[in-house]
């Protein structure tokens, strides 16, 4: 059985499988970008107005201007601007050469004449927005490798892009197995590890298809079979112990896949296993059937597989302080669901791994090496769920502590 750092590197040794695609900027949402996006002109290209009035050649001491045109954004005024005239001027439209603009507050907001009303409030070159002064032509505005958001697609079109180059995304395939799930009996379980799943993929941003096995070699190929048929990486939970019907493991060697490890000295989801078929470089990615199992496995060793599509591999743990002592008296790495508030992580209470309802309250997991004390104030890594709320409070009842 590896350690959790021994499973790490044999994840890192498998081969990355990079490839770029260009889409429409419509379609980059939630996107990995693999270019850098530059503007194509300054930003702003003109000098822009950034108020509604009147734009005038401020010279002296002349506080009423004959109005001589009026200039709307979109357009531009072709005349020159003398002094003791003026241009009504709205925001977003190019201010004429020389002039500065006097909000149409600070006026009588005259049609034909216009009367300076607090000229306290004016100075040359004011309410304008130069042109250049927030980037100029070839300036990067979004980097490679940045995940395209609301705020970073909108910084892309205003630079001028159209089309961008994205990473291309893996695909997955998610295989609950089980004669238990989906079963309506007393003895059946509702689903939640696949919903979970799906879940986690939205967030991502990451297609997904969806397939249920039973407890049954043979469909449990032909399933497995035609997942990896159309996904980049399949994913299967349950059926990776040491019960009689745990049949993910033969059952994906039977199907080309070549095993990486499986069982890791972690809790949870020590059975956890990770396949490669090197023909067609897909990969398999068996997870615990446990509910907080699979929640753990999903961000200690999924997401390090599905970021082999991408150059850069982010290290997602954050040191922060735990807010009380604490003590992991067992003898497994510790991956524990812990709430993060006011800087600091408080472990839940939990009772095991099967307890999603109290795994759901927390924001993260945070990692106790075995035999390990802690005092409060003591620095321990923790991992932010992926689509974390960090707003939210928790979904159960607190707990008393036994």
């Amino acid at each position: 059985m590896l350690t959790f750092e021994e499973a790490q590197q044999a994840l890192n040794n498998l081969p990355r499988l990079i490839k770029i695609e260009t889409i429409p900027l419509a379609q980059a949402y939630g996107r990995i970008a693999a270019e850098d996006i530059c503007l194509e002109k300054d930003q702003p290209s003109f000098d822009r107005s950034t108020m509604d009035g009147y734009a005038v050649h401020l010279d002296g001491d002349t506080e009423s201007f004959q109005v001589i045109g009026v200039v709307l954004a979109g357009s531009s005024f072709d005349g020159t601007v003398e002094t003791g005239q003026a241009v009504r001027i709205m925001t977003g439209a190019p201010t004429p050469t020389r002039c500065t603009v006097i909000p149409v507050e600070c006026t009588d907001n005259g049609d034909e004449v216009v009367t300076i009303t607090e000229r306290n409030r004016l100075q040359p070159g004011k309410n304008i927005a130069w042109q250049g002064e927030d980037g100029h032509a070839g300036d990067i505005i979004v980097q490679t490798g940045t995940r395209l958001g609301p705020a970073t697609l909108a910084s892309a079109a205003m630079a001028g892009a159209k089309n961008i180059q994205a990473y291309t995304q893996p695909t997955l395939a998610l295989v609950t197995t089980g004669d238990e799930v989906f079963n309506e009996s007393a003895a059946g379980i509702n689903d939640s590890n696949g919903p979970f799943l799906e879940g986690f993929c939205a967030a991502l941003h990451i297609p997904f298809l969806r397939f249920h096995a039973r407890d049954d070699e043979e469909h449990l190929r032909t399933t497995l079979q035609e997942a990896a048929e159309q996904a980049d990486i399949v994913v299967t939970t349950g059926g990776v112990s040491a019960g009689t019907r745990d049949l993910v493991p033969a059952t994906a060697a039977a199907c080309g896949f070549t095993q990486v490890f499986h069982k890791v000295a972690i809790q949870p989801g020590k059975p956890v296993l990770l396949c490669h078929r090197t023909h067609d470089h897909t990969f398999f990615v068996g997870l615990p059937g446990n509910p907080v199992s699979v929640l753990a496995t999903a961000h200690l060793f999924l997401l390090p597989v599905i970021q082999r599509f991408t150059p850069q591999i982010t290290d997602a743990w954050i040191p922060l302080p735990i807010h009380a002592d604490y003590s992991h008296t067992g003898k497994r790495r510790l991956f524990l669901p812990a709430v993060f508030s006011n800087g600091t992580v408080t472990p839940i209470q939990w009772n095991g791994s099967g307890d999603l309802f109290a795994a759901a309250a927390a924001t993260g997991l945070i990692d106790l090496q075995p035999g390990a004390n802690y005092a409060a104030g003591d620095c321990i890594n923790y991992l932010p769920y992926i689509g974390t709320d960090f707003n939210q409070t928790g979904i159960i009842p607190p707990r008393e502590r036994t």
